[in-house]
């Protein structure tokens, strides 16, 4: 019976266990593997969305560190004339920009089946032979992005691509969106479209601008108290012995009279009045750009105060400034050779000595020279008006593409209101005249085509436009105050209309800067979805924001 049950406990499993149990084993890894794979899936797009996402918020950062035009310059020419990317986060790859890393801006258009495609926009050509007209890229640059101004279009929409941006895992393909155009309209305000309509420059906040970068001149009510005082002193000494030589000679062909009846016929004059003097004064600011003597680049301004035209009403010949010895030859010395002081004995001029506003040791760096003043609301004649302003940009030169042309700034020109006196009122506005020039010495002969000439200089001013309204700024209108002159070296000059345009002249809005308000949009797609024009079954993470300009 022992044998028996030994034989019995070492049977075999039998062909059914065996296939159940290979059954149930199957299933089983089936079911783990199908999850293994799954987890897989997941991590993998896990991955891919916050490699997508890191790259979205890298590009963000980016155009939220940057000026708007700085974008623009950045998408269009991404690297700089170091070698370098201009977006931080794509240093690593510099080497890729032009090759596999593509990096521009584009113009989308809706197509009929409802679809949309992309298109690269047109960049300056050195064939185009400075003719800007053919451009449609928001930035303008003659010399590779070196030098560059921002070029507005009508509908305030902007669109850059960044193709096969790499990460540590996988390639991406970005599309950056802006749009402006419901807060700031890219109009310019006319007699019909004078409510909604807004510049694509603003008024400079002087409180976000960069002192590196910009150059400010700020000048007071009062330019100089101190001169005007030396200038009337001067003049009443100067008068005062003049009378008394008339009053000797007087005395000397009238024997037989009392010299106090002399005194009855011309008394002896008295100190003009400084203010009335002042307000009659013609005032000329002077701005240039040239080379440091270190090889940089220097702001340097001065005034001017001439009064020859001044005269006391109801005064006596003695109380005017027209006596002065120098015969009205101060003014015309003082341009011409732009020396500091006239004839030391003049009293109808005085000129300032040329004050730094603004250096640095790298040509490049400056962009923009801010001028704010407070106009003379006496300046009310269009041929001979208190107020002018001279901006020489004729000492300086840099290398475009194969020419050198003057050093490409932006000019603002902002006058201010006299808050304390309530000034300006809408007559002060329509009746203030006063005279701009800009010089430069263009390289090329420029009057040859005047509609197409266009200077380094851009100019950007709130002249021209009525600053009276306070309490609704939509309701600011054009005026007539602006004489614009340019003019070269040779004395060869342009004006008003053809001035505003070689120019690129454009009014500043009324708005503060932080009032310009862009959305703007980062959305990162699968690799290749730029070459379909960006589907929305690629898109794989959207970022939005909004970018202050």
């Amino acid at each position: 019976m022992a044998r028996k049950k030994l034989h019995k406990d070492n049977t075999g499993m039998t062909l059914l266990e065996v296939i159940v149990a290979v059954s149930i084993f199957s299933i089983t890894a089936i079911v783990l593997l199908q999850s293994f794979v799954t987890s897989s899936r997941i991590n993998k797009k896990s991955n891919t969305y916050l490699e997508a996402t890191a790259t979205a918020q890298n590009v963000m950062e980016e155009i939220k560190a940057k000026r708007f035009k700085e974008i623009a310059l950045a998408f269009n020419y991404p690297v700089d004339r170091l070698g370098n990317s201009r977006f931080s986060f794509l240093q690593s790859q510099v080497a890729n920009i032009g090759n596999s890393l593509q990096i521009k801006e584009v113009t989308r258009q809706n197509g009929t089946d409802g679809g949309v495609t992309y298109s690269d926009v047109r960049q300056y050509n050195a064939s185009d032979n400075e003719d800007d007209s053919k451009v449609t890229a928001s930035v303008i640059s003659h010399d590779g992005g070196k030098s560059y101004k921002f070029n507005a279009n009508k509908t305030g929409k902007y669109y850059y691509t960044m193709t096969n941006v790499e990460t540590l895992h996988d390639k991406f393909d970005v599309l950056v969106e802006f749009d402006g155009s419901r807060d700031s309209g890219y109009k310019k305000k006319t007699a019909t479209n004078n409510k909604y309509g807004k510049n694509d420059y603003l008024s400079p906040n002087i409180t976000k601008l960069d002192s590196k970068k910009n150059a400010f001149l700020i000048m007071e009510k009062n330019w100089d108290e101190n001169a005007m005082t030396e200038l009337i002193t001067k003049q009443w000494s100067y008068a005062k012995k003049q009378w008394g030589f008339a009053k000797e000679k007087w005395k000397n062909d009238h024997p037989d009279q009392d010299e106090n009846e002399y005194d009855k016929i011309c008394p002896e004059p008295q100190a003009l009045n400084e203010q009335d003097v002042y307000a009659r004064t013609k005032r000329i600011l002077k701005v240039k750009v040239e080379n440091s003597s270190g090889g940089g680049i220097v702001v340097k301004a001065k005034y001017i105060l001439y009064t020859y035209n001044y005269a006391k009403k109801g005064g006596s010949e003695y109380e005017k400034m027209s006596i002065c010895p120098c015969d009205d030859k101060s003014l015309e010395k003082v341009l011409k050779d732009d020396s500091e002081l006239p004839d030391k004995e003049c009293f109808c001029t005085y000129s300032s000595s040329y004050t730094p506003i603004y250096g640095s040791e790298n040509e490049d760096d400056l962009q923009s020279i801010y001028i704010f003043y407070y106009p003379n609301y006496n300046s009310t004649s269009q041929t001979n008006p208190l107020d002018e302003i001279i901006f020489d940009n004729t000492q300086i030169q840099v290398k475009d593409g194969s020419a050198m042309v003057n050093y490409p700034v932006n000019l603002y020109v902002t006058k201010q209101r006299n808050e304390e006196n309530n000034e300006p009122t809408q007559a002060q506005e329509i009746g203030y005249k006063m005279r701009l020039t800009v010089k430069e010495a263009p390289t090329k002969p420029w009057t040859a085509n005047k509609g197409l000439f266009r200077a380094s200089t851009t100019l950007l001013t709130n002249l021209d436009y009525d600053i009276s309204n306070v309490t609704d700024i939509s309701k600011r209108t054009k005026t007539s105050q602006m004489k614009l002159i340019y003019q070269d070296t040779n004395g060869n000059k342009t004006t008003d209309y053809s001035a505003k345009t070689i120019l690129s002249c454009n009014g500043l809005d009324n708005r503060l800067a932080e009032d310009r308000i862009y959305s703007a949009v980062v959305k990162v797609y699968k690799q290749g979805a730029a070459d379909r024009d960006f589907p929305d079954s690629d898109l794989i993470v959207s970022l939005d924001g909004a970018k202050e300009n």
